[in-house]
């Protein structure tokens, strides 16, 4: 990819330790008006708790299909936070992403947000047709909700930036990365390590962003050794952490590891061809 530079630009992005294109498209959109014509100032928001507290009382929530799973999260996902589903192969991640990305396409009286979903899919495990069963069962058109999602298919770690960078400006209420680390280089040794979890650093603070426009933001996650995948750039970088896990048969476990208002709590649902349910 060839890369054109405006004199005196390159050194400020140099500084700013912008030194791949990939670090570009991951500087936040005030870095990337480096020109010498702008100069932006930030300084603090300030509240009163009184202020807090009005702006969370009208905060919009996305149910999840599972009133127990509702009930653990407080009344659902809440929009402008990010919420990351951790879980093994298998754990039922991947089907309640989907149920998600049906969910947002509701009224807002049935606990959807009426508004479009943006799928990206690292590990090639997207299927319509689970989209079809779960939207026939909450009373949607079938061929309305395939059309209300916005597929985006991210193999490598750049396809992955550009899709959650463009999701700024797509006219969608629900982002769906699934998995975030898939793409991300595993490297070797320390130097390896470290790259990863630079990478992950921003992409997490990209995809706040991307949260903090009003929409909700859901990220599934691996384990690796008995552990959630990412280290701390991801567990520090999610505001919600939920833990799925097999029990018998269609069970599944969803137990809340953390989250800033609320207790740690389990849920149990069940995994049904009309999708994640009460069990």
């Amino acid at each position: 990819m060839r890369v054109y530079v405006y004199r005196g630009v390159g050194a400020r992005l140099r500084r700013l330790g912008a030194r791949r294109a990939l670090d570009v498209a991951l500087c936040d959109p005030d870095i990337l008006r480096l020109t010498g014509r702008v100069r932006v100032v930030l300084s603090p928001r300030t509240s009163t708790a009184a202020e807090v507290a009005e702006r969370r009382r009208g905060l919009e929530r996305l149910s999840t299909g599972s009133s127990r799973l509702d009930e653990l999260l407080g009344g659902g996902l809440e929009v402008g936070y990010i919420t990351e589903l951790v879980g093994e192969y298998g754990a039922g991640k991947t089907q309640l992403c989907h149920q998600l990305a049906v969910m947002v396409q509701l009224p807002r009286e049935e606990g959807g947000l009426e508004a479009k979903a943006l799928y990206i899919d690292t590990e090639g495990t997207f299927r319509p047709e689970r989209i079809v069963s779960m939207a026939e069962y909450r009373g949607l058109d079938p061929r309305e909700a395939l059309e209300n999602i916005v597929y985006v298919e991210a193999r490598g770690e750049g396809a992955l930036i550009s899709a959650v960078a463009e999701s700024r400006r797509m006219d969608v209420r629900l982002v769906v990365v699934d998995t975030l680390i898939a793409p991300l280089p595993l490297g070797e040794g320390v130097e390896g390590l470290a790259r990863r979890q630079f990478a992950l650093t921003r992409l997490m603070r990209l995809l706040r962003e991307v949260a903090r426009g009003g929409r909700v933001v859901v990220v599934a996650n691996r384990m690796s050794a008995d552990r959630p995948a990412g280290g701390l750039a991801l567990a520090l970088g999610s505001h919600y952490r939920l833990m799925m896990r097999r029990s018998r048969g269609d069970r599944r476990v969803v137990e809340l590891l953390r989250a800033p208002h609320l207790p740690p709590g389990s849920a149990t649902v069940r995994i049904a061809e009309e999708g994640v349910l009460d069990a």
